[in-house]
């Protein structure tokens, strides 16, 4: 089918692209570079540390999350991964990007949490598994998704309670800037208003539950429903 063809061709693209940059973008988070780029950092990236530290707050008000099982799709170099590991859980890192995945299995080591990690090499939509998480957090993945409705729907049946998501916001200024500068780079990238989040999350299955904006983010809690497809 032309449509699959290309769809899958764009993944694929997408994901050579993160592979490629998977060690300049983890440095946003180990601040290994000059001055003037971690100011900027701080200045231009400032909503990747906000949704950081909403998805550390969401998580669970106790810090010690011991017997809790966590599935972050599309968690690139594993930083949130290994911080939710820190607390207690159990979580599976699952990404495209190999490069991603041993960038996230280093940290791991070096946290001393790796016998709490797993890491899948999957798109999220593709990855056939019976398991069920507790908390599912899909953070700075929309943005190269299409379509979310598929992975939705696949996120829905990894999900049995609750589920944490960040889209990327339609109709800002940075927004048009970030689309040509990644078309550039040779990578599609998708934005979404609020309206259409809601829609796509309970269409999937979901009932939103907290709504919050942090700079670009539409930052989104919801809870798995007995009606999910």
């Amino acid at each position: 089918m032309p449509g699959t063809s290309t769809k899958t061709d764009e993944t694929q693209q997408i994901a050579k692209y993160w592979n490629d940059i998977a060690h300049d973008f983890d440095a946003i988070y180990t601040g290994n570079k000059g001055p003037i780029g971690r100011g900027l950092d701080r200045w231009l990236r400032r909503d990747i540390y906000q949704r950081f530290d909403w998805v550390m707050r969401e998580a669970g008000p106790s810090a010690d999350l011991s017997g809790v099982k966590i599935c972050d799709v599309g968690c690139g170099s594993g930083r949130f991964v290994a911080s939710l590991a820190k607390r207690g859980a159990q979580v599976t890192g699952v990404d495209f990007a190999p490069e991603m995945l041993k960038l996230g299995a280093q940290l791991a080591e070096r946290e001393g949490v790796a016998d709490r990690c797993k890491w899948v090499l999957s798109s999220g939509v593709d990855w056939k598994t019976d398991e069920t998480f507790d908390l599912v957090i899909a953070i700075g993945f929309w943005d190269y998704v299409a379509d979310p409705m598929p992975t939705l729907q696949a996120i829905r049946r990894l999900t049995k309670t609750t589920f944490l998501s960040a889209w990327p916001r339609a109709g800002t200024m940075r927004a048009s800037i970030r689309k040509v500068r990644l078309k550039a780079d040779g990578c599609p990238v998708y934005f979404f208003t609020l309206p259409q989040v809601e829609d796509l999350l309970q269409r999937a299955g979901f009932r939103v539950d907290k709504r919050e904006i942090y700079g670009q983010l539409h930052c989104v809690r919801s809870s798995a429903v007995a009606s999910a497809v």
